[in-house]
């Protein structure tokens, strides 16, 4: 199937805005470019409606979009509390495999 011209940083800001109308506990949404995949978009969402997970790393969730489609691309969401969010920003809780928040956008 012939590839389609996919803009990584407006579908990413498509979801964001999508989970903000969904879900009233997001508070932030950060696109984090850096080491993705060209068809793969990487969000992370502070969230203060969850429960804190301290004694796991994080683990982003994996959302495969239209597998088999030309407009196939993979969605990660990691959700964290906002005192995790705060810990990632202070170097104390690490982000998941090569994730960086270098480059990240606010959304």
């Amino acid at each position: 199937m012939p590839a389609t011209q996919f803009d990584a940083q407006s579908t990413a800001r498509w979801y964001a805005e999508e989970h903000r109308k969904t879900d009233p506990g997001v508070v932030a949404v950060y696109y984090l470019p850096k080491n993705a995949g060209e068809r793969e978009i990487r969000l992370l969402e502070v969230n203060n409606l969850i429960g804190e997970r301290n004694d796991r790393a994080l683990e982003p969730i994996d959302f495969g979009i239209d597998r088999g489609m030309d407009t196939e691309h993979t969605l990660f969401i990691l959700d964290v509390t906002p005192d995790q969010w705060q810990r990632i920003q202070a170097g104390q809780l690490p982000l998941p495999g090569n994730w960086s928040l270098d480059g990240k956008v606010s959304l």
